[in-house]
């Protein structure tokens, strides 16, 4: 006996969330129904990277073409690595093999992911207030802001770092500074010089001292959509954040102060910036956040006392948060969607601890290390000593590092180690396999 009876509430209709939803449709969970504080499904920030891991996944789930008509197409190579005083190209990482990465805007992927999901199943503002046990109907009764309530046998919190779901679980930790802050904006390629367009047609890092630029080649010409992503860590004391929010905006030229004297290139960019604020409501401005990070906690979900089929489980950032600095935030979403999803269908017997503590102990081990490593990314890539490679900084150094992420088949795993605990699937279960 599974899972798939459940009703199944899902917190949080960001990317975490529709993850989610988009792998439990495709293992055959259909009792779910997902909330979502905002009155409407968007994503804020820059574009974001899916890489190889993830991609294979999203294609499994028919959203190949849809993805491509948005996102970037087969980009010369992974990633690009300049030098942030002159431009010169001191290395790059070649692609990790088919599907290759693909760039694309977070509002845009957030709307391929959610092209699939029946609306039935999506409910807008509803900002979660409290999660309680009835105990006399042994279920969960969920409240909203807007004073309207649901009930669910499963709660899965894919509500992101600030997680209320999380802080209904007991954990009281704040997150870490990174010491970074991150602007973020977008070029037209139409602003720039030819030859500035045509370098930014990949993924580039300008590597300076404490700090880097990260450009992402977003979106096609076939749609549309093709603009330069702009993302750049610089080194900031916390102090001078008077935001009460982690997002907040901040003029290009605060920016441009921390790129003073780079590479042409460079200053193209910020006056390609210049340019695109202008032409939006908030005049002269980008995004700027406060990168923050939470600690990996030892627990992701809670069953209530004396019940073997009521939990809660944390999914995405709201468990498992990380440093952007190898792209891997949404994809570890996905990775964490679509193998919990496979564990819920397919596990033999009626004890939701165990399924989620397998689940748990598949995947904590991967994103922790997730985590860790970005945060070393993140270093490197705002390095001390910006200038040339090292035996740690050089393209063969960086492929090796990432190629354990790249190269993982998440639904291999959940199966190879599952396969004493599942139902026997007959077919089922290589037929899955086989669309990935």
């Amino acid at each position: 006996m599974d899972f798939g009876n459940k009703r199944i509430a899902v917190i949080g209709g960001g990317l975490g969330g529709m993850a989610f939803v988009n792998a439990a449709l495709y293992a055959g969970l259909e009792n779910i129904q997902l909330y979502e504080q905002a009155p409407e499904f968007t994503e804020v920030g820059a574009g974001v990277n899916i890489t190889k891991n993830a991609n294979i996944i999203l294609d499994a789930y028919g959203l190949k073409d849809a993805m491509r008509w948005k996102s970037s197409h087969d980009p010369p190579c992974y990633m690009e690595y300049r030098n942030f005083k002159t431009g010169e190209v001191f290395g790059q990482i070649d692609e990790f093999g088919q599907p290759s990465s693909r760039q694309i805007h977070r509002a845009h992927l957030l709307e391929v992911m959610k092209e699939r999901v029946p609306e039935s199943i999506l409910n807008t503002g509803k900002r979660l207030t409290s999660i309680e046990w009835d105990k006399t109907n042994k279920e969960y009764a969920i409240s909203f802001q807007d004073a309207t309530a649901a009930t669910a046998d499963i709660i899965i919190g894919c509500d992101g770092i600030k997680s209320a779901v999380r802080a209904h679980l007991g954990f009281a930790d704040h997150p870490n500074y990174s010491g970074q802050m991150v602007y973020r904006g977008y070029v037209e390629y139409s602003d720039l010089s030819p030859t500035a367009a045509q370098e930014l047609r990949k993924t580039v890092v300008y590597r300076g001292k404490q700090r880097h630029i990260l450009t992402l080649p977003i979106g096609n010409g076939e749609s549309k959509t093709a603009r330069v992503g702009v993302i750049g860590f610089m080194t900031e004391p916390l102090e001078e954040w008077v935001s009460e929010s982690w997002m907040a905006k901040a003029p290009v030229d605060k920016l441009a102060e921390h790129v003073e004297g780079w590479a042409p290139t460079c200053q193209e960019i910020i006056e390609g910036l210049r340019k695109n604020a202008e032409r939006g409501p908030d005049k002269g401005l980008i995004l700027k956040q406060a990168l923050y990070v939470r600690d990996p906690i030892p627990k992701w979900y809670q069953i209530e006392e004396g019940e073997t089929g009521s939990g809660i489980i944390l999914l995405g950032d709201s468990a498992h948060s990380t440093l952007p600095h190898q792209g891997q935030g949404t994809c570890m979403a996905i990775e964490s969607g679509v193998a919990l999803a496979t564990v819920l269908k397919n596990w033999k017997g009626e004890d939701l601890e165990s399924a989620f503590a397998f689940y748990q102990g598949l995947r904590k081990p991967r994103t922790d290390k997730v985590t860790k490593t970005s945060y070393e990314a993140g270093k490197l890539a705002s390095a001390d000593v910006p200038e040339g490679t090292s035996q740690v900084f050089n393209p063969d150094a960086l492929r090796e590092r990432m190629k354990w992420i790249m190269n993982y088949d998440v639904l291999k795993d959940v199966y190879e180690q599952g396969a004493p605990y599942f139902e026997d699937s007959g077919n089922g279960e290589v037929q899955i396999q086989a669309q990935l």
